[in-house]
């Protein structure tokens, strides 16, 4: 029979295990949407009789930091339409409206001390693919586009929004064209609906339709709006012309270049679901310098996509992980053979990028929830200049005209779960092979959003003209539990050593038989002094595919805890107890080394972002057992909002990494045997990255990026690497010390003259320097650098969207 202590031992037990299911009950509302003969005014005072006659809706609940709870102010919203557009007029009561937080900023820049209001509309009420639509108390606007696990900040609509100040609280005044959205053609509309409204000095969102936030999603949690009936998908057909200005000189050359381009975008709809985006002859002189690094892995490094074409519209195309944006117009495979063959003197011309023709994209989804989405990309032949031994000039292709294409087809399935199907094409000639992966990738949920199954299958190409085709394939698979406090989670990940995606995607490594466990436990509402809490901890254990080694086993444990001043710190952990084996670091096929059981135990430390004046600090502690290996990293970030207006950050991180060990070099030796030699080397890092922003008004801006990144490696000692992956100290002497720095200056000038309409002026600095010894002290490197030869860039852009619709109603009225 069993005592008392052990009935409540298993009562907790059932409680957490079983019980988690177990959420606060609150009805689905539905919103009506009144019909106007008038368009309102937007100007942010809602004091036409179209408000007046409209429903209103209010009574919203606390999101956060109270789930559930009333909010501290009260909302009332109310939805009128017309038969070109949907107007929103959210009145937020305020009890100290010279309290409301109203800090300017760029587009789409969220990050700000402000107070918002949100409108989410999802067309299809499905739950997973839904508009966002935000607006500050100062007036700045972002819009997102979601669809399953993704979301695309980069999607700009046009609307109109306004706000306004007053006695009672702030007025958030929306239009959002029909053409801004997608959504099906039928007699009456219904629309997944929710809205959102946060209260920056308190720290406090509510939402009008209840989203518990222990439930895993967010529209799946929507309410409805409905009322509006009559509509018709319009024609949308944009442009976007554009002409820009360059004058630029190299690092090494002392004159100046003198060049413009030009080149149109264009949007049409063509149809109530599906849109074709075409650019023809680009130009992403405008977008951020990539933050360059010393590459001392065996893998390729990851740059972050920001070109506009590429980022916007493409969440579809995110489907199976198969499709890196950054191979379409990349550097050319020949770029560095030519750097490698050729004196620096006897080089022309060796373009770093390969010139992108044109680039094509149709998307959409239609009534049915099913999506298709097709992308192509066509670059143009690439060569370098140079003058050969003879002293002519010869002509080498570094890279030839290429297709990129991607094709994808995506259902929605009941209780928020989809499936996919998709397939990558790049080819570059009949002399040289095709390479296309094909695959599905699907998410099956729980009518109660409770449990989760998902997975992806793809398999890899590549078809030789004069041999064999390879043929590769992976899966992956995840299940547990989404919802709840207590959550975890099984994946496993099977790549064959000949699966190969890296022609049109981005894949580090292949050949891997892996194996993952992770739980969670996370309190979401308050406690005490803490306002949340999430822990987490996971086990992996990773093997070779092919032949079935073992690789490595881990254990990660991370908590992050938000306390009621808003302060939040971190706790990560991360032990290998046993040695792992690296199989690519030797950089020969059948060699190992073997990594001696290491820990390493870090944190952050997060203050209150309302203050003008925060520093966030974060740091880590890396210890191994052998070699005399440790190393630790340190981040500070002091952030200064001087004004509504003016904002200045600095960004420094430094790491140390004493004896990390790595490939130096190998050779084969006169008995014909491999000799693979690696070295003790201490890696030293410093990045500083200071960010200057300077708001004129909501649609005026200057910014200014400066990053300088600098990275010492010196060599201590050298090791023969054995057959079992051992290391075995040597005499080699030769010097591989060196330093290499990376300086760079991006300043942009941007003037929203009209919707979707730019005029941008732009500085771009450079600086990038190497040398074989060590510098000691920073500000002597620093001057180093900054007496290094530089190159510039000054261009000035203008973009101007042309939307048919508004062109044909402005003629209507001449005539």
């Amino acid at each position: 029979m069993l005592n008392k202590d052990s009935s409540r031992f298993l009562l907790l037990i059932l409680l957490v295990f079983i019980n988690t299911t177990v959420f606060a009950q609150f009805t689905i509302k539905n919103m009506q949407a009144t019909r106007t003969a008038v368009a309102p005014r937007i100007d942010g005072k809602l004091n036409e009789m179209a408000w007046q006659d409209a429903l209103p809706a209010g009574d919203f609940i606390q999101y956060n930091p109270y789930n559930g709870a009333s909010p501290s102010q009260p909302t009332v919203v109310r939805i009128i339409y017309d038969d070109r557009a949907i107007y929103i007029g959210a009145m937020m009561y305020d009890s100290a409206p010279d309290s409301i937080y109203r800090e300017l900023g760029e587009r789409d820049d969220d990050d700000i001390n402000a107070d918002f209001f949100t409108i989410d509309i999802t067309p299809y009420n499905d739950g997973l693919n839904a508009f966002e639509f935000k607006v500050s108390a100062s007036g700045v606007e972002i819009d997102t586009k979601h669809a399953a696990n993704y979301r695309d900040k980069n999607w700009d609509p046009i609307w109109k929004s306004a706000v306004e100040i007053n006695d009672s609280g702030w007025v958030a005044e929306i239009e959002i064209p029909y053409a801004a959205i997608r959504f099906p053609k039928t007699a009456e509309q219904l629309w997944g609906l929710n809205m959102w409204r946060n209260i920056r000095r308190y720290r406090e969102w509510s939402t009008w339709n209840y989203i518990d936030n222990k439930l895993d999603g967010v529209f799946n949690q929507s309410g409805t709006l409905t009322g509006i009936e009559g509509i018709k998908p319009p024609l949308r057909l944009f442009f976007i012309p554009y002409v820009a200005g360059y004058t630029e000189n190299a690092a090494e050359s002392n004159t100046w270049a003198y060049s413009y381009n030009y080149g149109m975008d264009m949007k049409l709809g063509l149809s109530e679901s599906f849109t074709l985006d075409m650019t023809l002859i680009p130009d992403f002189g405008q977008v951020q310098s990539d933050d360059k690094i010393v590459n001392l892995s065996p893998f390729e490094v990851y740059y972050q996509e920001r070109r506009p074409f590429f980022t916007e519209g493409t969440e579809l195309f995110e489907r199976g992980n198969i499709f890196y944006t950054r191979r379409i117009g990349g550097t050319p495979d020949g770029y560095w053979d030519v750097r490698d063959e050729y004196q620096t003197d006897n080089i022309i011309e060796n373009p770093e990028e390969i010139q992108l023709l044109n680039a094509t994209k149709i998307s959409g989804r239609n009534r049915n929830g099913t999506a298709f989405g097709v992308l192509n990309a066509v670059t143009s032949n690439t060569h370098a200049r140079v003058i050969d031994s003879t002293g002519a000039e010869q002509k080498i292709l570094t890279d030839p005209a290429t297709n990129y294409n991607m094709l994808v087809f995506d259902q929605n399935l009941k209780n928020n779960s989809y499936i996919s199907l998709y397939n990558t094409n790049v080819y570059q000639g009949r002399d040289r092979y095709i390479a296309n992966v094909t695959g599905s990738e699907f998410q099956l949920k729980t009518k109660n959003d409770m449990w989760s199954l998902e997975g992806l299958v793809n398999v890899s190409q590549k078809y030789h003209p004069d041999g064999k085709p390879e043929f590769g394939y992976m899966y992956e698979i995840q299940a547990g539990k989404i919802s709840g406090n207590f959550r975890f989670e099984y994946a496993h990940e099977t790549q064959n050593d000949t699966y190969d995606i890296n022609d049109m995607g981005f894949n580090r490594r292949n050949n891997r038989f892996d194996n993952d466990v992770e739980f969670e436990y996370n309190i979401y509402d308050p406690v005490g002094v803490i306002i949340d809490m999430h822990n987490e901890i996971g086990f992996y254990y990773d093997q070779l595919y092919a032949p079935r080694e073992y690789v490595s086993f881990d254990i990660g444990a991370r908590n992050r805890t938000t306390f009621i001043n808003y302060m939040t710190v971190g706790l990560n952990l991360h032990l290998s107890p046993i040695a792992s084996y690296d199989f690519y670091e030797p950089r020969v096929d059948g060699w190992k080394v073997k990594n001696p059981p290491a820990g390493f135990i870090g944190g952050f430390f997060s203050p209150d972002y309302r203050k003008r004046f925060v520093v966030d600090v974060n740091g880590g502690y890396w210890a191994g057992t052998e070699y005399g290996q440790s190393g630790y990293k340190i981040g500070l970030e002091p952030r200064f909002r001087v004004s509504n207006q003016f904002n200045v950050s600095i960004d420094i991180e430094y790491d140390i990494f004493w004896n990390n060990l790595g490939y130096v070099t190998d050779s084969v030796d006169s008995q014909n045997e491999e000799k693979i030699i690696f070295g003790a080397r201490d890696v030293q890092t410093i990045e500083t990255v200071l960010d200057i922003n300077y708001i004129f008004t909501k649609d005026i801006s200057l910014s200014l990026r400066a990053r300088h990144y600098w990275i010492t490696v010196d060599y201590d000692r050298f090791y023969d690497l054995q057959p079992d992956g051992s290391l075995v100290r040597n005499d080699y002497n030769e010097d591989h010390d060196f330093l290499v720095n990376a300086f760079n200056v991006d300043m942009v000038f941007r003037w929203i003259f009209a919707p979707a309409s730019e005029l941008l002026f732009i500085w771009k600095n450079n600086i990038y320097n190497e040398k074989n010894e060590v510098a000691k002290d920073y500000f002597e490197n620093l001057r180093y650098t900054f007496n290094s030869p530089m190159g510039n860039s000054f261009s000035l852009k203008l973009l101007y969207y042309l939307d048919y619709q508004k062109l044909k109603r402005k003629n209507r009225k001449k005539i």
